[in-house]
């Protein structure tokens, strides 16, 4: 047996031996002698210089772990800075006893301090390409398996590779993208994590701030908060992930002008998200996205959150969300005091390999308005995005949405308007316009059909095609008060409304929403087959409204009214300080006093007439546009009256006076008439006329003068002539003024001229006319009638 004892001392004395081996090669080995070969290895397998600027340390017992600082790996050829990565302080351990059990097990691993630099240049490199290269190629080269260590015989199990953790502090990430001219830099990086076993759950927490600069925004300053628990399976390449909570704020300080919400928060909550990294697919579960934000465009708060489901599969391109919703109160919309409430609900299904979407089942909603839709998208993979599909806004109270709103609802002529609102129509979107086609509008039992929308993205111009039948306005018209009943049943009275109605306007500022006008772009037509409005009814009329940089086109006003037609257009042009006017039209064949009471709420002028003007004018206020009023003018009116004004009354008096009587005035003032022709001149807005010429079965008249519109002053003249005293308009009364001119004068305030004729004239032209009557008589009774007639040729040529 004693050589039993000697094998055993002999193993004791090896074993002894390696341990002496082992610690006089731990105190004598320095493993900062081979970092030029470490350095030379790294290089090889990467192409990247590296350079151990700092100590390098190892350890064998308990752990076989080693430590350096101070760890430059260079850029990538033609990238700057010119490193990619700077560490501090590196440390990785490995557990020494495990691997004679065929366990790596493999401590935390730290990184303290690192600076890694990440760029794109603008032809679309990146400082990483070649890294992943040298990666494929290396792939390549083994066949494209995946390395494993198996047992030589295949008989003992696989290693076993357990990581007690990964621990980074204060890291920075520059990210630098000079295609998109845009620098993240993640800042103060802190991500730990627990044991990472394969199967094995463990706990992720990641907290950093970030900086976002944009060219032409503000710098937005932000943090990272994540936490999750989660789960690999490294063979089969499969990743879990539950309680996933991530929060994000962002902000910046330059003020609303900056074009940026002011301060944004999202948080991001999966119940659950199994990644089947191997087959390319996920499926995510409870997802919720809270997004709050402050100074979000023109809201002044916004407060969101997006519920749903994800399924992925990436490799085929495959996205579906089959359960979507979306929830948000908005807070500052124009012109709403109120916060508004909206939601949206949908199925998506997404397929990026055929650049196709649809979004099923749409239903969103805003008390009191409800809508739903469908909405197929082409064109993902390519970039023109195609989007088509029915949309149906069902009827709602348009009152009752402007009380959610806060709005006031005018009061209108009928408690049953603007009751009721519905709309149909087929969404077209293209990477160019935006409209609305097969448009169906219902307001109030009224129907409008045709197409709306933008049909120029670029320069986002609005257009509006709509056509309905007939439309009654009344109903929305403001309420018709004392003062407008009793003058709607007294016309007649010629007074062309209250003078403190007049003076109240006179002076009243235009008040244009001028850069709304200014940046409006808009080409929209309407045509009815007819329009009620008051007591009066428009045929076929066509309104064609255009607008773009300041300038308003009325291209097209025409409707068959008041037993006429009217054609007319118009400009409004913002650009300037002073708003612009221009009109220019043609009325035929109207009745006159119809038309005047609906344009100027004048009743005096009866009959039919022809009139034309080319006018423009400028100012802010009423009295501006009168005194700036520039254009010409013309009519021809027929079968008339004017009322107020009596020219044969004045005709009768002026006889009645010359033969010491008295003429009783008429129970109503009115002059009849056959024909009125003339044309005019406006310049500052006075209009001056010389050459009206009327006619009537009684008169004929001829006139000029002037009409001071901004002084409201009237300074004309008339001259009337008696032609036929057998009819007409108290023609037999007026034997003596036959073919007698009798001058009158108009003069005066609007609202009360003075009518005067020039007496001593027409006492000297009706003397002249009874001599002459009576030189005629006595002519002819001396002489036959041939030589008579010789003789009154020579008279008349001394004025007889």
């Amino acid at each position: 047996m004693k050589w039993i004892k000697r094998i055993g001392l002999l193993f004791v004395a090896i074993v002894l031996v390696a341990i002496l081996a082992i610690v006089a090669f731990a105190l004598t080995f320095d493993p900062n002698d081979y970092k030029p070969q470490i350095a030379a290895q790294v290089e090889k397998e990467t192409g990247r210089s590296i350079q151990f600027n700092g100590d390098l340390s190892v350890t064998i017992f308990p752990w076989l772990g080693a430590t350096t600082e101070d760890v430059v790996l260079a850029n990538a050829e033609g990238f700057e800075p010119e490193s990619m990565i700077e560490v501090k302080r590196l440390e990785a351990q490995a557990a020494l006893l495990p691997l004679l059990r065929g366990e790596f097990e493999i401590g935390t691993l730290l990184l303290e301090d690192a600076q890694i630099h990440l760029t794109r240049l603008e032809d679309g490199r990146n400082n990483w390409d070649d890294l992943l290269e040298r990666s494929a190629e290396s792939a390549e080269a083994s066949g494209g398996e995946p390395e494993r260590v198996e047992p030589q015989d295949g008989g003992g199990p696989s290693l076993v590779l357990t990581v007690g953790g990964v621990d980074i502090r204060n890291a920075t990430l520059h990210w630098r993208d000079e295609q998109a001219d845009q620098q993240l830099t993640i800042d103060g990086l802190d991500l730990t994590t627990g044991e990472l076993a394969d199967g094995t759950p463990t706990d992720i927490e990641l907290v950093s701030g970030f900086r976002l600069a944009m060219p032409d925004m503000p710098v937005l300053n932000g943090s990272v908060d994540l936490t999750t628990q989660a789960q690999l399976w490294l063979d089969r390449q499969d990743m879990l992930f539950e309680d996933l909570e991530l929060n994000l704020v962002a902000s910046h300080n330059d003020g609303a002008e900056a074009g940026l919400p002011e301060r944004i928060e999202a948080m991001l909550q999966v119940d659950k998200a199994d990644v089947r990294a191997g087959k390319s697919q996920a499926r995510l579960d409870g997802v919720v996205l809270d997004l709050n934000g402050k100074g979000v465009g023109p809201l002044t708060y916004l407060e969101s959150r997006l519920e749903t489901v994800l399924e992925a599969d990436w490799a085929a391109g495959r996205y579906q969300l089959p359960r979507l919703s979306l929830s948000a109160d908005l807070k500052g919309l124009p012109e709403v005091d109120d916060t508004v409430s909206v939601s949206a609900n949908a199925v998506v299904d997404a397929d990026l390999a055929a650049g196709t979407a649809s979004i099923s089942d749409l239903v969103f909603a805003s008390d009191p308005v409800r809508g739903s839709g469908q909405i197929d998208v082409s064109g993902l993979n390519t970039g023109e995005l195609v989007s088509s599909g029915p949309i149906e806004i069902a009827a709602f109270d348009p009152r009752e949405l402007a009380d959610r709103l806060g709005m006031t609802v005018p009061e209108m002529r009928s408690d049953e308007a603007l009751r009721q609102f519905a709309m149909t129509g087929q969404i077209d979107v293209t990477p160019s316009r935006a409209m609305i086609n097969d448009l169906r509008v219902t307001l109030d039992d009224q129907e409008l059909t045709g197409r709306a929308g933008i049909d120029n993205l670029e320069t986002g111009r609005l257009l509006a095609r709509l056509q309905g039948g007939d439309f009654d306005a009344n109903p929305y018209l403001a309420p018709k008060t004392e003062g407008d009943k009793d003058a709607s049943e007294s016309s007649g009275s010629g007074n062309g409304g209250s003078a403190q109605s007049k003076a109240a306007t006179k002076n009243a500022e235009i008040d244009l929403p001028v850069e709304t006008l200014r940046g409006l772009n808009l080409d929209a037509r309407l045509q009815l087959e007819s329009l009620r409005y008051e007591d009066y009814r428009l045929s076929s009329p066509v309104v064609h409204l255009t607008a773009a940089g300041g300038q308003l086109q009325l291209a097209e006003l025409t409707a068959n009214a008041f037993d006429g037609a009217i054609n007319a257009s118009g400009a409004l042009d913002v650009r300037g300080e002073v708003p612009s006017y221009a009109g220019k039209g043609r009325v035929q064949g109207v009745s006159l006093q119809p038309l005047l009471i609906a344009v100027m709420d004048e009743d005096r002028l009866l009959g039919k007439g022809d009139i034309s003007f080319d006018v423009t004018t400028q100012g802010k206020r009423v009295d501006q546009l009168k005194s700036g009023l520039d254009g010409n003018a013309d009519f021809s009116l027929r079968d008339g009256k004017i009322k107020g004004f009596d020219i044969g009354y004045l005709l009768r008096r002026a006889q009645a006076r010359l033969e010491g009587k008295t003429e009783p005035e008429p129970e109503e003032l009115s002059t009849d008439f056959t024909a009125i022709t003339g044309t005019a001149a406006i310049r500052n807005g006075v209009v001056r006329n010389d050459d009206l010429a009327g006619s009537s079965p009684l008169l004929r008249v001829a006139g000029k003068g002037e009409v001071d519109l901004p002084r409201e002053q009237i300074d004309y003249g008339l001259t009337v002539t008696v032609v036929n005293t057998a009819t007409g308009q108290g023609g037999k009364d007026l034997e003596r003024l036959k073919q007698v001119p009798v001058p009158i004068r108009i003069k005066g305030a609007f609202s009360d001229p003075s009518i005067s004729l020039d007496l001593e004239s027409l006492a000297r032209e009706a003397a002249k006319g009874e001599v002459k009557t009576r030189v005629e008589e006595e002519i002819d009774k001396r002489l036959d009638e041939k030589g008579g007639d010789a003789v009154k040729e020579l008279l008349k040529g001394f004025g007889l």
